[in-house]
């Protein structure tokens, strides 16, 4: 399951980066606190396929689907 598959009030737990993301975007999620094991939440789903809002730590963040659909989570229960 990839990030932008996350519902609204969804969370996951954060395992990879797609290898077809840029290394320059990979960097700079990482500084957002996107790090293998962290938990992910899906805070805000915009209309019309706009940008998912996420939280992951004290990060507040917003994907377009280009980016959130190269982050691997796996959903928690």
């Amino acid at each position: 399951m990839n990030l932008w598959d996350l519902k609204q009030h969804q969370s996951g737990t954060m395992k990879a980066f797609s290898e077809e993301m840029p290394e320059a975007y990979r960097h700079r999620l990482q500084e957002f606190g996107f790090q293998k094991g962290e938990l992910v939440t899906c805070l805000r789903q915009t209309p019309f396929s706009g940008p998912k809002v996420y939280q992951v730590g004290d990060s507040v963040v917003s994907l377009t689907q280009d980016l959130a659909s190269v982050v691997a989570v796996e959903v928690s229960e």
